[in-house]
C-alpha cells in the first residue's frame, strides 16, 4: 500500500510517495508545482488542473490519499485527562476545547493526539477544525478527483518528521511523573518559515507537545522589497529568492547592501516580535524553557537568517536538517529538504497504526465512505430488492398461513366436540382431543376382546382333541396301550401311560405325530409307573384347538 501526502501551499503543491516495509519508511516520489504569483492570478484553476493531472496517475485502490489543512484554521491545545480510554476522550475534547475555540463547538470536528501516559491520566494534543473548512477542503480534493482517505492538519503532520511516528506514545507508571507539574520541562522549538505562514513546534524529548500558526511567511519579504525598491511583487519576489541576505556587521558592505540587508532585516523583526509572543504563550502553557529554535522551509535558506534571529530572539537559532533519516530515489538538496516536510509528515499519516493513529478530521458526516460496499450495491442491488421484497412476501405468507392453520383448528376443534357429543355420547367436559382418543382407545380394546370372545368359542374343545387323539391311535390289535394321564393345556397335550413293548409306544409316537402340528412330538421322562412287564412312554405335543 503507497501512502501519498499533498501539500497545497500558497507558492507551490508539494507531493510526496512513501512506502514501508521490512527496511523502514522509503521515498518514492517526490514532486513540487509551483503556484503562480502575480496579482490577480487565480491558483485555484492550477491547483485543480495539477489535481487531476496527478489523480489519473494513481490506482485509488491500492493508494491512501493524505492532505491537509493549514495550521491557522486548526485550534490545537495542549490538555490532560484522567483517563486513557480513546473515546472518553472524544467525547470530552468539545467540552474542554470550549473556551479556548473562536468558534462554536457545535460547528467543529474534533480529534486528539496523543502525547504520552502517565498511568491513568493522558497528555494530548486536542484539535479542533470548523467544518466549514473541512468541506471546502474535502469539495477541492473532490473536484480534483481524489477521494480524500485522511485530512489532517499541517503542523500535526510535519512532527511526524521528528518523531518515531511508528511506535506506541510513551507510558510511564504513576507517580514516575506529574503532568501537573512540569516546571523542569525542556522544550525545543522547530520552526517551517512558509510562504505566507509559519509554523511554530515545540518538541520535548522529540514529542510534540506544541504547535502554533504564525502569520509571517517569504511574501512578507518580498513586499517589503517591493515597497523599498518600488518594483512589481513578482520581481521583489525573485530578488528574495535569489539575493536574500542579512548582515551581521556592516563593516565592508556598500551602500545598496547595507539598505537591502535592512529592509529585509525589518521583515524578520516583525517575525521575531510575533515568535516572542508565541514562545512567551508557549512557556506559560507548558511551563517550561525554551532552549533552541531550528528552521525549516523555503524562507529558512535566507543567508545569515540564523544568526539575525539569533541576536533577534536571544535564542540560538540553527537550521535543521532531518531528511538523512529517510531512504529514497529522489534528488537531494537543501531547498528539497526546506520544503519537503508537510508533504512528507502527511504521507507518514497515511501509514500510521492503531497504537499511534493519524489525525483526520473526516468525521461524523465527513467520513469517508465506503466505496466498495457502494460497487457492491450497483452490481447487485437490484438483485438484492428482489430478495428482499421475496423475503417480504413470504413473511407475509408464513403469518397468513399461521392465521389460517389457527382458524381451521378452531373450526376443527369446535367440529370435534359437536361430534364427540353427538356420535360418542361424551360430556361436554370430556368432548375435546383427549376425551376423543380415549373413547377411540376403548372402543378398540372392546372390538379385540369380542374377537378373542369370538375366537375362543369356536375353539375345538378337550373331548374333540381326545377323539382326534383316539382316532389316531393304533389299533387295539396292534398294541395294547394303557393311558393313564392326559394333560391339555391350551395348544399343548401330554399323554402318559405304558405299553407292552417298546415297538409298541414307537408305534404311538409315530402315529399321534399325525395328530401333531407340524409332525413334530417330543418324548418325555414318564412320570407314571408301568404296569408289570409293561413299558411306560411319555409324550408332548401341539394340537389345532382351531383358535384364530
Amino acid at each position: 500500500m503507497k501512502s501519498v501526502g499533498i501539500d497545497i501551499g500558497t507558492a507551490s503543491i508539494k507531493v510526496v510517495e512513501v512506502t514501508q516495509s521490512n527496511r523502514g519508511l522509503f521515498i518514492s516520489k517526490y514532486m513540487e508545482q509551483a503556484l503562480g504569483q502575480s496579482p490577480g492570478f487565480d491558483s485555484e484553476v492550477q491547483i485543480l488542473e495539477f489535481l487531476r493531472t496527478l489523480s489519473e496517475s494513481y490506482d485509488p485502490a491500492s493508494t491512501k490519499f493524505v492532505f491537509g489543512l493549514r495550521q491557522d484554521r486548526v485550534a490545537v491545545r495542549l490538555k490532560t485527562f484522567p483517563f486513557t480510554d480513546r473515546q472518553k476522550i472524544l467525547k470530552a475534547l468539545p467540552f474542554e476545547l470550549e473556551e479556548d475555540l473562536p468558534f462554536s463547538p457545535e460547528t467543529a470536528i474534533y480529534d486528539f493526539k496523543l502525547i504520552r501516559t502517565v498511568g491513568n491520566t493522558s497528555e494530548v494534543l486536542a484539535a479542533a477544525a470548523p467544518k466549514h473548512r473541512i468541506q471546502a477542503a474535502v469539495q477541492l480534493m473532490q473536484d480534483g478527483g481524489f477521494e480524500v482517505d485522511i485530512l489532517s492538519a499541517e503542523g500535526l503532520a510535519l512532527a511526524n518528521c521528528f518523531e518515531s511516528w511508528d511506535a506506541a506514545p510513551p507510558a510511564k507508571a504513576a507517580g514516575q511523573v506529574s503532568l501537573e507539574n512540569s516546571s523542569q520541562r525542556k522544550i525545543q522549538v522547530r520552526l517551517h518559515l512558509g510562504h505566507t505562514r509559519s509554523l511554530v513546534l515545540a518538541f520535548e524529548e522529540n514529542s510534540l507537545v506544541g504547535l502554533r500558526s504564525v502569520a509571517w511567511g517569504g511574501r512578507n519579504i518580498a513586499d517589503s522589497i517591493a515597497k523599498k525598491y518600488e518594483i512589481p511583487f513578482i520581481e521583489a519576489l525573485k530578488e528574495m529568492q535569489t539575493k536574500a541576505f542579512l548582515l551581521p556587521n556592516k563593516e565592508g558592505a556598500s551602500y545598496d547592501q547595507i539598505v537591502f540587508a535592512d529592509t529585509i532585516a525589518n521583515s524578520v523583526r516583525e517575525l521575531s516580535r510575533e515568535l516572542k509572543i508565541t514562545f512567551l504563550e508557549l512557556q506559560s502553557e507548558l511551563s517550561a524553557e525554551i532552549t533552541s529554535v531550528e528552521t525549516f522551509g523555503g524562507v529558512s535558506g535566507v543567508l545569515n537568517l540564523h544568526t539575525g534571529l539569533t541576536q533577534f530572539l536571544e535564542l540560538p537559532v540553527n537550521k535543521g536538517s532531518f531528511l538523512s533519516a529517510f531512504q529514497g530515489n529522489f534528488e537531494r538538496s537543501p531547498q528539497t529538504e526546506a520544503v519537503i516536510g508537510v508533504a512528507l509528515g502527511l504521507a507518514i499519516e497515511g501509514l500510521k497504526k492503531p497504537r499511534n493513529p493519524a489525525v483526520s478530521f473526516l468525521k461524523a458526516e465527513f467520513a469517508k465512505q465506503n466505496h466498495a460496499l457502494k460497487k457492491f450495491w450497483e452490481d447487485w442491488g437490484p438483485y438484492v430488492q428482489t430478495g428482499a421484497a421475496l423475503f417480504v412476501l413470504f413473511f407475509i405468507y408464513a403469518s397468513l398461513r399461521e392465521s389460517f392453520a389457527l382458524q381451521m383448528a378452531d373450526q376443527a376443534n369446535e367440529v370435534l366436540k359437536t361430534q364427540a357429543r353427538s356420535v360418542a355420547g361424551l360430556t361436554a367436559r370430556n368432548a375435546n382431543e383427549a376425551g376423543v382418543k380415549k373413547y377411540i382407545r376403548d372402543q378398540r380394546k372392546k372390538a379385540t376382546e369380542m374377537q378373542k370372545v369370538v375366537s375362543y368359542a369356536q375353539m375345538n374343545s378337550a373331548l374333540d382333541v381326545l377323539r382326534k387323539l383316539s382316532d389316531n391311535a393304533p389299533a387295539k390289535n396292534l398294541a395294547k396301550l394303557n393311558v393313564k394321564r392326559v394333560s391339555i393345556e391350551d395348544q399343548v397335550l401330554i399323554v402318559e401311560g405304558s405299553a407292552s413293548t417298546m415297538q409298541e409306544t414307537v408305534a404311538l409316537e409315530k402315529a399321534l405325530s399325525n395328530a401333531a402340528i407340524g409332525g413334530k412330538v417330543e418324548r418325555l421322562n414318564p412320570t407314571v409307573t408301568a404296569l408289570p412287564n409293561q413299558v411306560a412312554f411319555a409324550f408332548r405335543f401341539n394340537v389345532d384347538r382351531g383358535v384364530k
